[in-house]
């Protein structure tokens, strides 16, 4: 099948100016429509949805320049190339003022038909360009949101043979071990959840995101049955998703790791989580409790964690983010995890 022609809507409040305007542009194979004022303009351009407008300056109701503008903010619209024509006003300033407003160029009437028809099919040939990047980022979004969900229900999968296997032990150590285990998956699982549902999955907020891993760790009572005061304060951060997911790591094994050990005998546990940029282009990570922490030949201000697979995997987590490690053990234990905030990738799926 033939491709259909491309829509360009002519507008100018001059009728002799508008025909040959039209009869360039209908000669040169386009499909042409029309308006005389600023307001059919509008009309048109959202009902009709042409790929191109012709728009002079000076129009009897609303100038040229503001229906520029609001063609251009309108998401309906804004896709739509504008080539701002006029006579009378072609001052650098007037030109400048169109081309502030959105108009993609602009042409000193009278034209040559060949100047014409020659900026009409560049704008054309820029919008099908921005048109096609328009649909491969949508292809390119609902492949993401695809992997995500799919990466999210095998995860639930992983999820569900750890608790029917762990169900069978007996012994408090295993079922201890199966428990972080599952703990572990689901704050990987909680990620992929929510990658699924926002609405830039290049990225993840981390303080609605560890508000709800701290909550579901602490409903979850990892080692003890009594309650935990499990206290947060985090920052509105967007962070790259890779790094999201090590640091919603850590936080999972710390924050286990103080509701085993954390615990004080004579009072309520009390556990924080903070989460803030302390300087441009730095953030702290602090998980501290006020449990018995270690003995002062333990302690130390620089002092690695044991030599477990938790800590272990902290470690490895924090030299992922290029950060730094330090634990305090003064009225408890607090990890403190200063790392560099990265880049976040911008994400657009505007069709």
């Amino acid at each position: 099948m033939p491709a259909m022609p491309e829509i360009i809507l002519n507008v100018d409040d001059n009728e002799p100016g508008r025909y040959a305007t039209t009869r360039i542009l209908n000669r040169a194979g386009f499909q042409v429509i029309e308006a005389g004022t600023g307001k059919e303009a509008l009309r048109l351009a959202r009902s009709a949805s042409p790929q191109l407008v012709v728009l002079d300056v000076n129009l009897p109701d609303i100038s040229g320049i503001d229906v520029c503008r609001q063609l251009k903010t309108d998401p309906a619209t804004a896709s739509i190339m504008v080539l701002q024509v006029s006579a009378t006003n072609i001052a650098v300033l007037d030109r400048v003022s169109s081309l502030s407003a959105g108009a993609d160029s602009f042409l000193v009437e009278p034209m040559e038909p060949e100047e014409l028809e020659a900026v009409a099919r560049a704008l054309l040939r820029l919008h099908r360009t921005e048109a096609e990047l328009r649909r491969s980022l949508a292809e390119r979004e609902l492949l993401l949101r695809e992997v995500n969900h799919r990466v999210k229900n095998s995860l639930q999968l992983v999820l569900s043979m750890l608790s029917l296997q762990g169900g069978e032990f007996r012994e408090a150590g295993a079922k201890e071990l199966f428990a972080k285990a599952i703990a572990r998956v689901t704050a990987i699982a909680s990620i992929h959840e929510r990658l699924y549902q926002d609405t830039d999955p290049l990225s993840i907020d981390m303080q609605t995101y560890l508000n709800g891993l701290c909550a579901e760790l602490a409903r979850a009572g990892i080692g003890d049955e009594r309650h935990a005061d499990l206290r947060t304060d985090l920052e509105p951060l967007r962070l790259p998703t890779e790094n999201g997911v090590s640091l919603a790591l850590i936080v999972n094994e710390l924050v286990m790791n103080a509701l085993k050990h954390g615990r004080p005998t004579d009072r309520s546990a009390i556990i924080r989580v903070s989460l803030h940029q302390v300087e441009a282009g730095q953030a702290r990570l602090t998980i501290a409790d006020n449990g018995p922490g270690m003995s002062p030949d333990q302690a130390g201000h620089t002092a690695k964690p044991a030599s477990g697979l938790g800590s272990r995997l902290i470690n490895m987590l924090v030299r992922q983010l290029n950060g730094e490690l330090r634990i305090e053990h003064t009225d408890g234990y607090a990890a403190h995890i200063t790392f560099p905030l990265q880049a976040t990738a911008t994400w657009s799926s505007k069709s």
